[in-house]
């Protein structure tokens, strides 16, 4: 079942702007107390939207994101997360919108993940719109960051959106 903070979230979410304009947007599948985004993956398709979600492609050890539609098949994944089983890959340029999770936000867009740096790779030189998700208790005045650690454009919350506009 989903939280209702997470469906807090996803109503936020489709309140924003960049959403509301976006064609292509990659979501992810929770895990480990992340932000549950399930019920929007089905409001994107009612909308025409294209959806995707990150695969993890064994060769290059680096997440890629794959389309999936309400009809694709899943299998499990790189640390049991569910991932298409045919995957459709669709290149990072062609994502207007993506969806981003963390342990820890602050309010200027910085953020802390899982330690892998999957996202950061995922946001390196990503031209779209870069959204965090979180719970309230996971904002945080001030996030240390390294040269390689990149910054979302808004986060958003149960109780609030907060605009960073970062440059990547």
């Amino acid at each position: 079942t989903v939280s209702l903070n997470s469906r807090h979230i996803v109503e936020r979410i489709l309140k924003l702007e960049p959403f509301q304009k976006a064609e292509t947007i990659a979501l992810y599948m929770a895990f480990g107390g992340e932000v549950e985004l399930s019920p929007l993956f089905s409001i994107c398709w009612e909308l025409y939207k294209r959806t995707c979600i990150p695969v993890f492609n064994e060769q290059t050890k680096i997440y890629e994101m794959a389309e999936i539609t309400a009809e694709t098949k899943f299998k499990t994944g790189n640390y049991d997360i569910k991932e298409p089983e045919n995957a459709h890959r669709i290149p990072m340029n062609a994502i207007d919108l993506m969806l981003v999770p963390g342990v820890a936000f602050s309010t200027d867009g910085k953020r802390i993940g899982r330690g892998g740096g999957y996202y950061d790779r995922l946001l390196k030189g990503y031209q779209g719109t870069a959204v965090g998700v979180a719970f309230d208790e996971q904002i945080v005045a001030e996030i240390p960051c390294e040269a390689h650690d990149l910054p979302v454009d808004y986060i958003v919350t149960p109780s609030k959106i907060f605009i960073a506009r970062n440059e990547r």
